[in-house]
This record gives structure tokens, sequence and C-alpha cells, in this order.
């Protein structure tokens, strides 16, 4: 079964498909081709409906960065409603309606090379905001590749494997797997007692959000709810914020790589006072947390400037 989709112009899949291909915080399993991607995907339940069933799908880049298209070949057919969660769930998860073309508008000299080099990268989230949640709890206090390494092992040890396209692909755990009998696995996973006492309930918290809940929230709204859950604090309600839900309208001040990133760019080899930062940051309006993604991208994985 193939869909269509036409992302927010200028679309580059060559940083998205970069992007994905390094991002070991969410191990679903996926197959890289040279124009495209292969990946098990569980779109969201929308308002009156139940939690559709997993589907494999070969997502390909087509077209030019300012006429991009989007081809979907789902492994299996589909009805009205999964191939409409499917691609409303893809259009959300690769970022393709964002509006990138803003950050090229704003008078910053220092940030216009970041720009022409990153043009068209619209940075693809976590597939859903319990995986970032997740994400969140085992990365805290935790070394980077062992946290990487733990979330690879929680797929391994709960993930839900579906087949398509002649291959075997393995999907983060739903809230309802991670329970009190999921304990021992988490255990093993992340070697914490501490951790598994806060996935377990944190998992209980976001399955008790209605569906369609975080899409309707204000961004005050989803802050409070997240961090009155089990072992979110406010670093890690603004990561699920912007790496699993998309909402870049505030710079996350609590990222610890943000104002290295920053000064790296806008003055080299000193601290960039956060007074400051935040005047750059405010230039950026709506989009603030998505101009940080595009300069961290360009300093730490480009190597510039």
């Amino acid at each position: 079964m193939r869909l269509a989709l036409e992302p927010t112009p200028p679309f580059d899949a060559r940083p998205t498909l970069a992007a994905l291909g390094g991002f070991a915080a969410s191990p679903a399993a996926r197959v890289l081709e040279d124009d495209a991607f292969l990946q098990a995907w569980r779109p969201p339940a929308r308002d009156g409906h139940d939690s559709l069933d997993p589907v494999v799908a070969r997502v390909r880049f087509r077209g030019t960065i300012d006429r991009p298209r989007v081809d979907v070949a789902a492994a299996e057919p589909l009805g009205d409603e999964g191939r409409a969660s499917l691609l409303e769930h893809l259009r959300a998860a690769l970022a393709l309606d964002v509006d990138t073309a803003a950050l090229g508008r704003v008078d910053d000299p220092t940030f216009a090379p970041v720009y022409r080099a990153l043009r068209g990268y619209h940075p693809p989230r976590f597939p859903t905001p319990f995986e970032a949640a997740c994400w969140a709890v085992i990365r805290q206090r935790t070394p980077l590749a062992f946290a990487e390494a733990s979330m690879a092992r929680v797929v391994q040890l709960l993930g839900e494997r579906r087949e398509g396209f002649g291959r075997s692909f393995t999907l983060f755990p739903e809230p309802a797997a991670i329970d009190d009998d999921a304990r021992p696995a988490l255990l093993a996973a992340t070697r914490n007692t501490r951790k598994v006492d806060r996935l377990v309930p944190l998992a209980r918290a976001f399955a008790a959000v209605p569906a369609g809940w975080w899409q309707g929230a204000s961004y005050p709204e989803a802050f409070r709810r997240l961090t009155a859950m089990p072992g979110l604090g406010p670093w890690s309600a603004e990561l699920v914020l912007l790496r699993g839900l998309g909402r870049y309208e505030r710079m996350p001040w609590t990222d610890t790589g943000a104002l290295p990133a920053l000064s790296q760019l806008y003055t080299p080899g000193l601290s960039l006072a956060r007074g400051s930062a935040r005047e750059l940051a405010e230039r950026y309006g709506w989009l603030q947390g998505l101009w940080l993604l595009y300069v961290k991208r360009y300093v730490f994985t480009l190597g510039r400037p």
C-alpha cells in the first residue's frame, strides 16, 4: 500500500537520514537506504478510537529541497483510519510540517552559515513522548553510551516485534508493557533499581493521559503535567517537549549543551552570558527551540565553526 506526503519546504532528506542513523537514544530497529528508511511504527490512538496495530513502512524521500515529496509504502493493507493515523504520525515524527525557512528570515549574520549548511533540515523526534520520557529518566546521571545501551536493552527485552518487507523490526514498548511484571527486565536493562522505580509509575502516568491531550495542551499545561510525573523534573520535561512533542516555542534552558553550543558559535573562546543567550533566542520567537537544534547539530555534529 503506497501513500504520499508533501513536507513543508525546504526539506532536505540527507540530514534527516543522517540524524536517524545516529539516533541511538531511540533504538527501535530501522534500516537505512540511500534515499529511504524502513521502520515499524505504532500510530497513536486518536480521539474516539482504539490504539492501532503497529505497521512496518518504507519511507522514501523524493523530489528536491524546494519541491519535496515523501512516499510511504506500508507492508500490509490499511483501512482509512489506519492510513490517516500513520500519515499523521509520520508528519509529526519527521517534523514534516515545520516551517524551517522562518529561521533563515531572521537577521542574524552569525547564524546565517548554520542555516545555509543545514537548510531543509527537519529534526526527527522520538516516535512518542513516552519514549522520550523514558530516555530522560534513563539518561539522568548516566553516561551517554550506557544510557543508549540501556534503551536498546529495554527494546530487546520488552519491545514488540513486527515483520515487514522480509525483515524483523522491534518497537519501543507501550506504557502498558512497562508494569510491575516488567521490573526484572527493566533492572536487567538499566542495572539500576532507582530507575526501575521511576519507569514503572511513569508508564502508569502516561497511560492515564487521554488520547490527543498532548496535541491540544499549551506549553505550560504540558510542562506542568510532565513535571508532576514520577522521575521527571524541569530538564526531563523540556526534553520531552522539544524532542518528543516538537514544541519549539520555548528554549530548553536546562539543556546542559545549550549554552556551550551557543558560545562556540556566537562567542568562540568565551562563555556566552545567559542574558545574552536569551536575547538571541527571542529573535527566533516561536522557533527558538528549533534554532537551538540547528546550532547544536552544526557545532557538535558538523564540527563547526
